[in-house]
Order: C-alpha cells, then sequence, then structure tokens
C-alpha cells in the first residue's frame, strides 16, 4: 500500500459516506463510493448485491452505477474509490480495467477471513502486482477500519442468527 497526496481526511470523510452506504445491506456491508478526486464530486454509489446476482459486488456495482449516470463519458483515472473492505480478485481485476487510479478500503481480506466470510485468499496488492502493462492502481487500507470490522462483524453475528 501506498500513501496518496490526498489527505486522510479526506479520505476519512469519504470512507464515512461508503459506510453510510454499506448499511443499506446490513448482512453484507460491503458499501462502494466512487469519487472524482480532481473535482471533488461523488459520481456513484452502491451496495453489495450479490443475494439477487453472485457477481454484484459493490465495486462492480458502483462502476456500473457511474457509467449508468455518465452515459459513459468517465474520466476514470481521476477516480478514487472507497470500499468498505478490501476488494475481491474479481473486483480488483474490473477495477484494474476500468483505470481506475486509487482504492481506498477499511476491513482486509485477512480480516474478513478471520471472521470467516466466503472468500478468495488474494490480497488487492497481488492482483495489481500481477498486473501487465497500464493496469496499475495505488492501494491505500485501513482507512476507519474498526468501523468498517465492527459492521463486517455484526453482519456475521446477524448470520449465524438467522440460521
Amino acid at each position: 500500500m501506498t500513501h496518496s497526496s490526498s489527505t486522510s481526511v479526506e479520505h476519512e470523510a469519504y470512507m464515512k459516506q461508503a459506510i453510510e452506504t454499506a448499511c443499506q445491506n446490513l448482512q453484507r456491508p460491503f458499501g462502494a463510493l466512487l469519487v472524482d478526486h480532481r473535482e471533488g464530486e461523488v459520481l456513484a454509489s452502491a451496495v453489495n448485491r450479490s443475494y439477487r446476482n453472485p457477481v454484484a459486488h459493490s465495486e462492480l456495482e458502483v462502476i456500473n452505477e457511474a457509467v449508468r449516470k455518465s452515459g459513459g463519458d468517465v474520466n476514470w483515472k481521476n477516480c478514487t474509490l472507497y470500499v468498505t473492505a478490501e476488494p475481491c480478485a474479481m473486483c480488483m481485476s474490473g477495477i484494474l480495467w476500468t483505470g481506475i487510479s486509487r482504492v481506498v478500503f477499511g476491513s482486509s481480506i485477512q480480516t474478513l477471513r478471520d471472521l470467516d466470510y466466503r472468500h478468495i485468499d488474494l490480497r488487492a496488492a497481488e492482483v495489481v502486482a500481477r498486473a501487465k502493462g497500464a493496469l496499475s492502481c495505488e492501494l491505500i487500507g485501513g482507512i476507519l477500519e474498526s468501523e468498517c470490522d465492527a459492521l463486517f462483524t455484526a453482519a456475521i453475528k446477524l448470520d449465524k442468527k438467522s440460521r
């Protein structure tokens, strides 16, 4: 993970919005916010909808929402994606293909695995490291990590109660 030119205060403010979005689905609190970091404009937000479609993770949903809202006119290189959890390998690949320049996340894949979330044990940084050519993305982890971890811990408890 690297540090960015944006301040941690900015990252925390946007992550709070991603957390608010995640609260729309307390059973799968994966929330995403796509921000044009040059303009400071929120382009789209989305929550995990994998209960409808197994690949409707919040990261891919927010990309699709941004395309829908803009008619496909998004300057991805100017975008920062804020997500409550580190992107899985599928989502990180999609992020790389769009050209989004930065991902800021809260909970780590390791935390999700420790909580017994079904997850592929492949960190986002490894997906980025294996990318070729112009496929690159800055990763910043641990922003409002304890707040994000609390969401996922509560979701697991909720899931165990419903069984």
